[in-house]
């Protein structure tokens, strides 16, 4: 089923790429960590973004190409299909449990037009749980307006490292991130399902908005609305964005007594918003700057 739906999400990107255009140039945000000998640059990512955006240039790219190491959320993952037997260890339901026995009959219906509307196969998802299928279907969703994880920034980032010989480190391993979704409060999960079914346009417009503030360098306004938008779902919220904010600033904090040059990439929403990776940083003790370009 995971080898259909990664192909299915792989001929939707090239079904729904736009005709491309003359490049638009976008000014990520982008800062900086030093000491006498170790160099941590901060670079806030999306994870789905339009392919005719001009980003890996001037300051990021002189960034990226200074480092010798970039750490991303995640390894990159060649063969989808590799993810098997952790969706079925993590993704179906324990308990045999269906979508249909979650939700109310008139929601169901909504979920399953959602689900033929995307080109997904509601028959063969109704088994899995909720987080699942809401990543998997946002995922198409946000192909089919255009947006794409091929050039999104880590595959960009992956790419160029790979080319350059870097080294490429991550902070979590696939199975811990399954586990951190799994463990989301299943009424939050659905509250994200009914999202899908009621507010798909909505969701859409809220991505845009991400997108435009991300390519101008709005960091502040970035996290202003990952903080509206999480604010509903207050246990997601601390399991995957605050939790980890703290993990992955006390992995760096430490990565600072080692010396190197390294090119940190994550969703940009662990770099702005309340308690984010710089914030969490700068009350270490450590001097966090921003570059301007």
């Amino acid at each position: 089923m995971f080898r259909r739906l990664a192909a299915l999400a792989a001929a939707l990107s090239l079904a729904a790429a736009p005709a491309l255009a003359a490049p638009r140039d976008a000014d990520p945000a982008l800062w900086v960590v030093r000491d006498a000998d170790t160099t941590i640059y901060l670079f806030g990512t999306v994870h789905f973004l339009p392919k005719d955006l001009s980003w890996f240039d001037e300051a990021v790219a002189d960034a990226f190409n200074a480092s010798d190491e970039l750490r991303m959320e995640l390894l990159p993952v060649d063969d989808p299909a590799s993810l098997g037997p952790l969706i079925m260890k993590l993704a179906v339901d324990p308990n045999g449990r269906t979508m249909a026995q979650r939700l109310s009959p008139e929601e169901h219906a909504a979920y399953v037009r959602t689900l033929q509307d995307l080109g997904l196969p509601a028959a063969q998802l109704e088994p899995l749980e909720p987080w699942f299928i809401a990543v998997q279907a946002a995922s198409v969703m946000y192909m089919k307006a255009g947006l794409d994880p091929k050039t999104g920034a880590e595959s960009i980032l992956t790419e160029a490292a790979r080319k350059s010989g870097k080294s490429i480190t991550a902070f979590e391993t696939p199975e811990q991130q399954f586990t951190m979704l799994d463990s989301t409060p299943e009424v939050e999960q659905l509250a994200g399902i009914r999202d899908l079914a009621h507010n798909r346009e909505e969701g859409l417009a809220i991505m845009s908005r991400l997108v435009d503030h991300w390519t101008r360098g709005e960091a502040d306004a970035t996290g202003r609305v990952m903080d509206e938008e999480m604010k509903d779902t207050p246990e997601t919220a601390r399991i995957l964005l605050t939790e980890r904010n703290v993990r992955w600033a006390k992995d760096l904090k430490a990565r600072m007594d080692r010396p190197g040059v390294v090119f940190v990439a994550v969703g940009a929403g662990h770099l702005a918003g309340d308690r984010n990776v710089r914030e969490l940083l700068e009350r270490e003790g450590l001097r966090i700057e921003r570059i301007a370009y």
